[in-house]
């Protein structure tokens, strides 16, 4: 090893360090801070941002690295180098004091969120969703694009991939999944009314902390709390969090949300340790760690043979509420099809709808054919177009998700790219585990992980997501797998549609 390459890699610890006290301060924002302390911890957050991003975009920095492309290197150092390449060069186009008012401005947009949603008052978020909305159209022109601001943004979360591609992607699954949707839903009733008992909140969470541990997720090396917004943080090498949502009024959603947060927490734990610090050592996009929530969520866990082993455990630990249930009544509870307001909830058939507006949204906003005071009522006839439903008030419309108030724009295609990508790889996992059917029977996940272990988590950030899958998957993405899924799921639990 040379002494520039041991001087990069101190400079990326350090960063690292950095970063991991921005996640915890995240984590505990989400999770413990109380309602008064939003301000200083925005403050606090954009004051360590600003730091790791002036320790980064270092002149010194750029030479080392100017200096580490002369040298003879191994294949994981000249993979470490593009990526470090790639990011210092981006990031020395943002001013520091762009990222700075970014994160402050982030920071107390999300707090507004939280005031708003409850409310349902979108003029509380409102004038920090417009000044947002300039910082990123500033931060997209500073990136710089090929084609459209967007790409900027879109680059950050999927790396490798276009606003033109990603928009022919959608309009493809769109084409097939949109009468697939009616045809289905003309077939099917009210949800059982099991789904909508009361659960105690207590044993919803208790049976969570048993189920994600079921899927091999390795609580001395993480945990599982609760928070208004279920989601998945890594703080450092041995650290991975996740959170659920108990509902009194709904055991499956917290279940299910356990299961999708499992998936992001697996793929944490199951990068390389000894990259921890480096490029490669991270997951190529957000769309594959989506792949991986998907996967463990829809795939497996609301597969046939995973929910006959699944009901046995819930009936045990909630006898009364659940014991009528049978194996049929309850798998077909848990895939019940029907048009929602609320994307998290909303079901694997109808989900990619809820994701397709938003990012039609989000162009319209940075092509400038939408402004902030209209995005509520924008929102309204998106989703009547989409779900053909409108929503009775902004806290179930526009104030549902929290993306946005933290300046999360190009985020949300990633989940429906991340859908296609989970039915490509799950397609080839099953090819290639013939007994797998048979193991989900009995709860047993073990050789799919090591699948997904080998296949993907092992491979860290050496391929762009849209390298990986291609490799995976044999041939260029496309939305058929998934279209060939859901086609194949629904046409058996619901024979006439």
């Amino acid at each position: 090893m040379s002494a520039t390459w041991d001087q990069i890699v101190e400079r990326l610890r350090e960063l690292s360090d950095l970063v991991a006290a921005i996640k915890l301060m995240h984590w505990d924002q989400a999770t413990m801070m109380p309602p008064a302390g939003g301000a200083a911890r925005a403050r606090a957050q954009a004051t360590l941002q600003a730091t790791a991003h002036a320790r980064f975009v270092d002149p010194e920095m750029g030479a080392l690295i100017d200096g580490l492309s002369e040298e003879s290197l191994s294949n994981e150092q000249e993979a470490n180098l593009r990526l470090l390449r790639r990011e210092y060069d981006k990031a020395v186009r943002v001013p520091q004091e762009l990222v700075r008012e970014l994160a402050e401005v982030s920071g107390r947009a999300y707090q507004a969120w939280t005031e708003a949603r409850p409310a349902a008052d979108f003029s509380v978020l409102e004038p920090h969703m417009v000044r947002l909305l300039e910082l990123k159209k500033r931060e997209a022109e500073a990136l710089g694009y090929e084609k459209e601001p967007y790409d900027a943004l879109l680059d950050q979360y999927e790396p490798g991939m276009t606003t033109a591609e990603v928009e022919s992607m959608f309009q493809g699954l769109l084409r097939g999944l949109k009468p697939l949707v009616d045809e289905v839903l003309d077939n099917v009733g009210d949800p059982p009314g099991w789904l909508g008992d009361r659960y105690d909140p207590d044993r919803q969470m208790a049976f969570c902390q048993w189920l994600v541990s079921q899927l091999n997720f390795d609580v001395s090396e993480g945990r599982l709390d609760i928070s208004p917004h279920p989601f998945t943080i890594h703080i450092g090498p041995g650290d991975v969090r996740q959170t659920t949502r108990p509902d009194p009024d709904n055991l499956m959603m917290s279940v299910y949300a356990a299961v999708h947060e499992t998936g992001h927490a697996l793929y944490e734990q199951g990068l390389p340790r000894e990259w921890a610090d480096l490029p490669i050592g991270s997951p190529p996009s957000l769309g594959m760690h989506e792949s991986q929530s998907r996967l463990w969520e829809n795939q497996v866990a609301r597969s046939r043979p995973f929910t006959d082993f699944l009901l046995p455990q819930l009936k045990e630990r909630f006898p009364e509420e659940i014991g009528m249930v049978s194996p049929d009544e309850f798998y077909r509870g848990v895939n019940h099809p029907q048009r929602t307001l609320i994307r998290v909830t909303a079901d694997e058939l109808t989900y990619n709808l809820h994701v397709s507006f938003r990012f039609e949204l989000e162009l319209a906003l940075f092509r400038g054919e939408l402004s902030v005071p209209d995005l509520p009522g924008a929102w309204d006839d998106m989703m009547s177009e989409h779900l053909g439903l409108r929503p009775d008030s902004v806290a179930d419309g526009v104030l549902q998700d929290m993306h946005w108030s933290t300046g999360s724009f190009g985020y949300f295609p990633t989940y429906t790219l991340g859908t296609i990508y989970s039915a490509v790889l799950f397609a080839q996992a099953t090819a290639q585990l013939p007994g797998l059917k048979a193991e989900l029977r009995s709860g047993v996940t073990d050789s799919l992980l090591d699948w997904l272990r080998e296949n993907v988590h092992s491979l860290g950030y050496q391929h762009d997501a849209k390298d990986l899958i291609e490799r995976v998957g044999g041939g260029p993405i496309t939305p058929e797998p998934l279209l060939d899924y859901l086609r194949a799921k629904y046409s058996e639990l619901y024979p006439s549609a």
